[in-house]
């Protein structure tokens, strides 16, 4: 039990004893700004005062007086302004916890409430119809960064990657593929109605005007790797391609450009340290026949209709706006009833729990699969659905509108090309995902502290700097040893230490209520108070004791900085220039 949920049980019981029970009042605890406050705040008698219609500050105090702590973890509770309850921790504690998280087996053992769970993570899933895009950035972001909590708290998470790779999208993609072709040979050609016009296309094509047979099949051998059993190459060259019927013709097209998309966008997730645990195709659900068994359990269980030569589900039923059409008057399956059985696989693979990223265009499809779960008989709650708000990117302090500048940060890679994968991740994991998000460019090409990721990379590699001096005047701070951290009693020193315990409760915090961007908000902190710590704190000096401790102080910020920035996926350097 951290030491968090140790101050909230004992301030629940004795909220019930004056009339407040579990479910009356949020018991929360937070960092006061003032560290002189304290290690921890609650504004519990506040909010239990207006049920109670008392005094909040007399409450407070009554609180105060009946809490009961073991003196070896709390040093004081006090009253702070019209009602605020205070904690402040022993220097002790304090201690013995830094030495816990030093330890692969110590304080965040404590969070690993897991038990294994088996969750399925989906993100990104874009369309295998052109690169990636800024918005499948931050859902790579938050996605990849989710996993890794999840983990960290004892799930069994696993990250999955969704291909559309049957629909009629994909054929335009290759018809679209196949009209470029014939241009760039100087034939005539119809370009189809609604097809991609993005440069990528022309680049394809051009690239396919000198590929022989061999060549082709080769590119598909990227594959081999990874569960990419269903990309392969198409026989033939493009020009063979050409001879064939139409219809034909534009499948070999389709077949190649898939292939070489989903080549760019694997690379482009593997740039950005996004790994899944599977990719999952679509076209597995047609041919192994799940869409047609989904199909038959949903009209076996009474919730489909026929209309209008159409079936529809009655999803009107389930909380959504109107019914939804599952397969079409033609005979074929909605996109729709494909993503039923996509989902409903989930399930039947297993996964206790399901959680899904999605845009913010995409609100109304959630109580439609959540009640086409629910037809299937899948748990209440098994789905979750977190919406990613919009990116708005500024430029010399104005909005920009991406998608109208030519070539210019369209695709993930570009913006990676232009401030680096590791800070365009940072800085899209500051926000809450459902908080639009304005993405500063200027700010993020900087080199220097106005930089968040930046700030916390440089905080780790000062660090790296100062153990590198000790080792040099022959300190070699060791292992982190209660008896030598004793000697540390400055009020920087303090503080750093203070921050540096609260990872158990931000790792926790932060899986539960699914923000990562909590993560982003710690490293800040520890960088900030590290930052301060050196330059009111001369670590390596003539004292042989202070020196010690300081140095193990910042072995154990090192090390936190570094775990925490690979639960974000970020590189933590030991070099950063010639600054110290």
């Amino acid at each position: 039990m951290t030491i968090v949920e140790i101050i909230k049980k004992e301030l629940a019981s004795k909220l019930e004893l004056v009339g407040i029970y579990e479910g009356d009042v949020e018991i929360s605890l937070e960092k006061p700004r003032d560290r002189s406050h304290g290690d921890f705040s609650t504004s519990v008698a506040l909010a239990s005062a207006k049920k109670l219609k008392r005094n909040p500050r007399e409450l407070a105090s009554e609180l105060a007086a009946k809490l009961e702590f073991d003196t070896n973890l709390i040093s004081d509770v006090e009253i702070a302004g019209p009602g605020f309850i205070n904690f402040r921790l022993t220097k002790g504690h304090k201690l013995g916890q830094m030495l816990d998280l030093w330890h692969e087996v110590g304080a965040v053992e404590s969070i690993k409430i897991g038990n294994n769970k088996r969750i399925n993570i989906e993100f990104i899933s874009a369309n295998p119809t052109g690169p990636l895009n800024v918005v499948s950035a931050r859902a790579g972001s938050f996605g990849a960064t989710l996993v890794n909590l999840l983990k960290a708290t004892g799930y069994d998470a696993h990250a999955e990657y969704y291909v559309n790779d049957a629909g009629r999208q994909v054929m335009l993609l290759g018809r679209s593929l196949r009209a470029r072709f014939l241009e760039i040979r100087g034939a005539d050609f119809e370009f189809p109605e609604g097809g991609y016009k993005g440069k990528y296309i022309t680049v394809m094509a051009e690239e396919l005007v000198d590929l022989d047979c061999d060549a082709i099949q080769a590119a598909s051998q990227v594959f081999n790797d990874e569960s990419f059993q269903r990309v392969t190459a198409p026989k033939g060259t493009a020009a063979q391609w050409l001879e064939l019927p139409e219809e034909e013709s534009a499948k070999s097209f389709s077949k190649y450009a898939l292939m070489k998309i989903l080549t760019w966008q694997r690379q482009t997730c593997r740039r950005f340290n996004l790994k899944f645990d599977t990719w999952y195709f679509e076209s597995e659900l047609y041919e192994s026949k799940r869409i047609e068994r989904a199909y038959d359990k949903l009209k076996s269980n009474g919730v489909t209709y026929s209309h209008e030569d159409a079936v529809w589900f009655r999803s009107s039923d389930y909380g959504d706006e109107k019914d939804r059409v599952i397969v079409k008057s033609d005979g074929a399956a909605t996109y729709f009833l494909a993503d039923i059985a996509y989902h409903y696989h989930k399930f039947q693979r297993g996964f206790e729990h399901a959680i899904n990223f999605l845009g913010p265009d995409h609100h109304g499809h959630i109580p439609r699969m959540r009640g086409a779960m629910k037809a299937l008989g899948v748990p209440d709650g098994w789905l979750e659905v977190q919406i990613l708000q919009q990116v708005n990117f500024v430029e010399d302090g104005k909005p920009i509108d991406m998608s109208k500048r030519e070539g210019q940060f369209v695709s993930m890679d570009a913006l990676a090309d232009d401030v680096g994968a590791d800070v365009a991740k940072y800085i899209f994991l500051t926000r809450k995902p459902n908080s639009h998000l304005d993405f500063d460019l200027d700010l993020a090409r900087e080199q220097s502290s106005d930089n968040p990721v930046f700030y916390v990379k440089y905080a780790h590699a000062r660090i790296c700097s100062v153990l590198r001096k000790g080792m040099e005047q022959g300190m070699d701070p060791g292992e982190p040893d209660i008896e030598i951290l004793k000697h540390l009693s400055d009020e920087h020193e303090l503080a750093l230490i203070s921050e540096l315990i609260r990872l158990p409760d931000v790792i926790a915090g932060s899986a539960k209520a699914r923000e990562p961007h909590r993560l982003t908000l710690y490293l800040d902190d520890i960088a900030g108070h590290f930052h301060q710590f050196y330059h009111n704190c001369k670590i390596v000096s003539d004292n042989k004791e202070t020196t010690m401790a300081r140095l193990q102080l910042s072995l154990v910020t090192k090390d936190i900085l570094a775990r925490v920035l690979g639960l974000v996926g970020v590189e933590a350097p030991e070099y950063m220039g010639d600054k110290d």
